[in-house]
């Protein structure tokens, strides 16, 4: 019998949950910046300027809903630092703790991800790749949502946006963590690269922020991902029109599907051994671009984070 892994009811919203504005340093105000995600087709933005939630509820509109966000960052050096994107619970309007930039004098990664996690934030780690984050510190944090697989802004700068395998270790540790895909825009460039589709149960930002932090959505560059999940003993997945799906499980591996020269793959399907801890599926569009499902856990190892 086959069952999705998205919630049979509900409708697929399109959002960015990573983006700055002269807020702080991005080029675009807040106003032109929601306006351009608006006329893109998207249905929620944050605005995650540094170390400032601002709510912009000004500009919350039909056509594009507004979810408060900030990312606070940690510099180590010119070179290392650590940066955390936190989404605020719907209506949440500021933090319970005091919103500024902080040091490492001041508090250590741990301690910002729980201040955050602590004030209902869903908390992301941010661009680990252009981070200069080691693997060793990324596996000894806790207490975090997701990690961006993707990060359209970083990849422009100086191709630092694909952080798949620090997620793939994560979860190979018995970790249960999504993946989001952002376009931490700050100029023209940034845009429309990174983002996910939720499946909310209806269209506000509470129903989103509940879909997120159940994990009912997948991150993308490109590909649209149409379903995702377990058919008897096989795990499957349809989506665009693209040149490959992987499915990747562990310990056993995963397998891998390549459409031949000229033709397109839309659905795959891989027969699972019965000893995975989770199983996951990527798809890659005929431009390089992809889409990432989160796990399907089988492993009890992982609570929820």
């Amino acid at each position: 019998m086959k069952k999705s892994y998205f919630p049979a009811d509900g409708v697929w919203l399109k959002g960015n949950l990573h983006s700055h504005t002269t807020v702080s340093d991005g080029a675009f105000a807040p106003e032109m910046l929601a306006r351009l995600y608006a006329s893109a087709g998207y249905s929620f933005l944050s605005m995650t300027d540094h170390n400032l939630l601002v709510p912009h509820e000004d500009l919350q509109e039909k056509r594009l809903l507004m979810l408060a966000g900030v990312e606070h960052d940690l510099e180590y050096s010119r070179d290392q630092c650590t940066h955390v994107v936190g989404i605020a619970p719907a209506g949440k309007s500021a933090t319970d703790y005091p919103c500024k930039r902080y040091f490492p004098k001041d508090l250590t990664d741990q301690q910002l991800i729980d201040m955050m996690r602590g004030d209902g934030q869903f908390v992301t780690l941010a661009h680990p790749v252009w981070s200069r984050m080691e693997v060793k510190q990324i596996l000894e944090l806790k207490n975090f949502h997701a990690i961006e697989v993707f990060n359209n802004g970083t990849e422009h700068l100086c191709h630092g946006g694909n952080a798949e395998i620090y997620w793939e270790l994560l979860l190979r540790h018995g970790r249960r963590v999504f993946a989001t895909a952002s376009d931490d825009v700050h100029v023209e460039g940034d845009l429309f690269g990174g983002w996910i589709w939720v499946k909310a149960a209806e269209r506000t930002p509470q129903a989103i922020m509940d879909a997120v932090h159940s994990g009912a959505f997948y991150a993308s560059s490109g590909p649209v991902i149409h379903d995702f999940g377990l058919d008897g003993g096989e795990v499957v997945l349809s989506c665009s029109e693209c040149r490959e799906i992987h499915f990747v499980t562990y310990p056993p591996r995963g397998e891998s599907f390549f459409a031949k020269s000229g033709e397109t793959l839309a659905e795959a399907a891989h027969t699972l051994a019965g000893r995975e801890s989770f199983a996951r599926a990527v798809c890659v569009d005929h431009e390089g671009r992809s889409a990432w499902t989160n796990p399907i856990f089988f492993d009890r190892r992982a609570p929820v984070e």
